[in-house]
């Protein structure tokens, strides 16, 4: 199973805990003083809203180490952010983050899509 792009074994099934893939997010992150900017739109294209991710926060960690280590072409300096990617990272998020990353996990859930710029 693959969760925010680390792949866990099969014996541990769908129950990996937050903390694992926590663990394995941070290891050897230094996401600290990066500046972490989403933007969302629709799937014609049109842009919808520029969002700053709190920096500390595990969405903050997590898009700073997917903009790391991901394939996706960076695009104007953007690069987009795969569904499954950006639905994982709003569910621990919220787990993780509590009301701190609250509106941004709201967002996170709808079907618009993400870029993430990381600067």
């Amino acid at each position: 199973m693959f969760i925010c792009g680390y792949h866990f074994p099969a014996d541990m099934g769908n129950d990996v805990s937050f903390d694992k893939v926590i663990e394995k997010v941070e290891d050897g992150l230094d996401a600290a003083g990066k500046t972490v900017t989403l933007t969302s739109e629709t799937r014609e294209g049109k842009k919808l809203e520029e969002i700053t991710v709190e920096e500390g926060s595990f969405a903050h960690k997590a898009l700073v180490d997917y903009f790391n280590s991901t394939e996706v072409k960076e695009k104007d300096g953007f690069k987009m952010l795969y569904y499954t990617n950006k639905y994982q990272i709003s569910e621990i998020s919220k787990s993780a983050d509590g009301d701190s990353t609250k509106d941004l996990c709201k967002k996170l859930d709808d079907m618009n899509l993400y870029r993430v710029k990381v600067a």
